[in-house]
């Protein structure tokens, strides 16, 4: 157990860090192909030390099985947080806000998903900004309030931008969750390895699962 706890606490430390780190990495590039190779890098980084972490991951059950879930997921979300806490910020200490005209508001196709409500929008000299934002509740001719990165790196914003703090605090509760799930399975893991040497059945002293 006392191998379990300190594998766990390096596995939070670790990755947790490269969470933050690939976050910090995506606002920094602000590149689609840099999005495209974090994402699906940290989802399999994430099933693979949790498979080293937890015991029995090789047939999860229980605990296990949600910690296959939420793990991944909260580590995606907890870079998406990130990255999008970090926009915020920046346009917030350097962002400059201007009046924009929606010149067009129309529907995106997203295949399986859902259609998105998108709107072009346009300075008061009449040049297109190089952004699209929401096109929820916004209509053609419409005069808003946007922010605009004077370096170009972060989207057009509609509205004025936080500090990103909030962004920051719920990165902080996903992460919590997360080693919530793995600490679980990890005790769940080790208890039923332990059990199973002694030929035993494991002590359920956290609540399975309902059926």
């Amino acid at each position: 157990m006392g191998l379990v706890a300190l594998l766990l606490v390096g596995f939070a430390v670790v990755f947790l860090g490269l969470e933050v780190g690939a976050g910090i990495l995506v606002h920094v590039m602000h590149s689609l192909w840099v999005a495209l190779l974090v994402y699906p890098s940290l989802y399999l980084l994430a099933f693979f030390l949790l498979g080293l972490m937890v015991p029995g991951m090789e047939e999860p059950k229980g605990w296990g099985i949600l910690a296959l879930i939420a793990v991944p997921i909260c580590a995606l979300v907890v870079m998406h947080l990130t990255y999008s806490g970090l926009d915020q910020r920046a346009l917030h200490a350097r962002g400059r806000e201007e009046r924009a005209t929606v010149t067009d508001v129309y529907w995106v196709d997203q295949g399986a998903d859902p259609p998105t409500h998108v709107a072009r929008l346009a300075d008061p000299s009449g040049q297109p900004l190089p952004d699209k934002v929401s096109g929820d509740g916004l209509k053609v001719g419409q005069t808003v309030t946007v922010t605009v990165d004077p370096q170009g790196k972060i989207p057009v914003l509609l509205g004025t931008p936080s500090t990103g703090s909030g962004k920051f605090r719920a990165a902080g509760i996903t992460a919590g969750v997360e080693i919530l799930f793995l600490t679980l399975a990890a005790y769940r893991g080790a208890v039923d390895r332990l059990a199973t040497r002694k030929g035993t059945t494991p002590p359920h002293r956290v609540p399975p699962l309902p059926s």
